[in-house]
């Protein structure tokens, strides 16, 4: 009861010197910019900020004790908090898009997509409440698999839940709009999760017509997009499309299995400039090739319909993928054989 007593003493304490202002964030070290709110704040005298488990270019994601949780004897009492994190010029618009991120996820409910809680304020400090996730973005995978491309079984394992999770933000008619492996969450356990959804913009009609009020507007102002993952439609700053995600999802694919970018790290503007085609990756011959290939292709119409389908497809490539394949070894055939031939020879 009296270590009890002294939590909530300290806990009344910090939220009535809170209350006032909050708490500045401790000074830069060596060019770092500063943290949007320090350790051991308690933001709505209920979330205390233990650690920092990631930043990003708008946020800072910290774990937190959720202290109503502990109170309740919650099994785990601990949360992720996504508080804005970007400088005074463009803080509205990030507020602005961390306020529709959590609206948009609150309702939805997928093993292979992060959870969201809750979203609030405290003064400046804007943040979404979280299921604190233990373990790894594919990102640090990668890196630390220097180069290497992933296991098979470990690349289609996380194709498949990845399929999942992305059917199932289309369904409720959002894209995410920013798939890459920094975004991609594997478990301690081995699940897969989407998180980040900073990005995300809902599905229009087509007879729409845009206002400065809208995601795209701010995700354009913010530069929010991430080049090397992005189609060509999305770096054109087009209307949102599902299929945009799949070519992202496709990279993506293409990166596990290949241990690097199918167009050196280039923008997809910038490789369809240069007449970039990517080397088919090892073990994705024929069928599975041509599957994976379609899912990058410059033209949206081309692309799978899809995520189930992309990911189906990947694992076990349709007759019509194996037809293509044909169809193009062909095609190359003839093609080193007409170059062979001697310019004076008959027809």
């Amino acid at each position: 009861m009296k270590v009890r007593r002294r939590r909530r003493r300290r806990a009344a304490q910090v939220h009535e010197a809170q209350a006032a202002t909050l708490p500045a964030a401790s000074p830069p070290q060596s060019g770092e910019r500063a943290l949007p709110a320090p350790l051991g704040t308690l933001l709505r005298g209920r979330f205390e900020l233990i650690e920092v488990v990631g930043r990003g270019g708008m946020s800072t994601v910290y774990r937190a004790v959720d202290h109503v949780r502990r109170r309740a004897r919650a099994l785990d009492p601990e949360v992720a908090l996504k508080v804005t994190d970007i400088g005074d010029g463009y803080h509205d618009d990030a507020a602005t898009l961390l306020h529709r991120e959590g609206r948009r996820l609150l309702a939805m409910r997928h093993p292979n997509v992060v959870k969201v809680h809750d979203f609030d304020r405290e003064g400046p400090l804007h943040f979404l409440v979280m299921e604190l996730l233990r373990g790894k973005t594919l990102a640090q995978v990668m890196q630390e698999r220097d180069g290497k491309a992933l296991e098979r079984r470990l690349a289609l394992r996380i194709v498949t839940e990845l399929g999942a999770g992305l059917a199932a933000v289309h369904a409720a008619d959002m894209v995410h709009g920013d798939l890459k492996p920094g975004n991609v969450f594997i478990t301690q356990d081995g699940h897969v999760k989407l998180i980040d959804f900073g990005t995300a913009q809902p599905l229009l009609p087509p007879d729409h017509r845009p206002s400065e009020d809208e995601t795209g507007f701010f995700l354009r102002r913010l530069h929010a997009v991430t080049p090397a993952y992005a189609s060509p439609a999305a770096l054109a700053g087009q209307a949102p499309d599902p299929r945009d995600d799949i070519f992202s999802f496709a990279v993506l694919t293409y990166v596990m299995v290949a241990g690097r970018h199918p167009f050196d790290g280039r923008s997809a503007a910038a490789a369809m400039a240069e007449g970039l085609i990517p080397a088919s990756p090892p073990g994705f011959r024929g069928g599975r090739w041509m599957a994976l290939r379609r899912g990058f292709d410059w033209e949206v119409q081309t692309r799978p319909g899809s995520a189930l389908d992309f990911a189906g497809r990947i694992l076990r490539p349709r007759l019509s993928d194996h037809r293509r394949a044909l169809f193009g070894h062909a095609q190359s055939l003839l093609e080193r054989l007409n170059r062979r031939k001697p310019v004076n020879a008959p027809p």
